[in-house]
């Protein structure tokens, strides 16, 4: 994954590189350099699939993501809301290379409260929405109401009386 504008031109770059390789041997009929450029076509196709994404996310108006995807979500958070790595690092007052290790890492030696904190800054650039598919939403309920069955009744009670302080 493309984290920054500097690894952006240096993958931009390496494609560039690599296509003037693969017309240099191109002519060639030896085995071992149809495999070499067989790999490196591999690679101008992952480099490629990169830049796009960097530059879609630059673009985006709406992320999604599954707590599977969260840590690698903050990733794109900042690119999406135009903050650089020194930017971030700024707003949350720690240095550059410190943003650069949590990215390098997708988030994973972070502290709950540090992402936290990131998330609080980056929703000053963005609008943050979260959603809970109403499916799994209506799935939990249910499972509460199944290990506490007066909770509806609860509920009802605590919502009439707020409805009665505010009249």
């Amino acid at each position: 994954m493309i984290l920054n504008k500097k690894q952006l031109s240096v993958a931009q770059k390496g494609i560039e590189t690599l296509r003037n390789r693969i017309d240099e041997l191109s002519t060639s009929n030896d085995v071992l350099d149809t495999m070499q450029i067989y790999a490196w076509q591999c690679r101008i196709e992952d480099l490629t699939e990169e830049v796009k994404e960097f530059q879609t996310l630059g673009d985006a108006s709406e992320l999604e993501f599954s707590k599977e995807t969260l840590l690698k979500t903050i990733i794109n958070l900042r690119i999406a809301s135009g903050m650089t790595q020194k930017d971030l690092a700024e707003a949350i007052m720690v240095q550059e290379q410190q943003i650069q290790r949590y990215e390098q890492d997708y988030y994973r030696t972070a502290s709950f409260e540090r992402i936290v904190q990131i998330l609080r800054e980056l929703s000053k650039e963005i609008c943050l929405k979260i959603e809970l598919k109403k499916e799994k939403a209506k799935n939990r309920f249910l499972l509460i109401c199944e290990i506490y069955p007066d909770i509806e009744s609860r509920i009802t009670m605590v919502q009439e009386r707020e409805r009665l302080m505010v009249s």
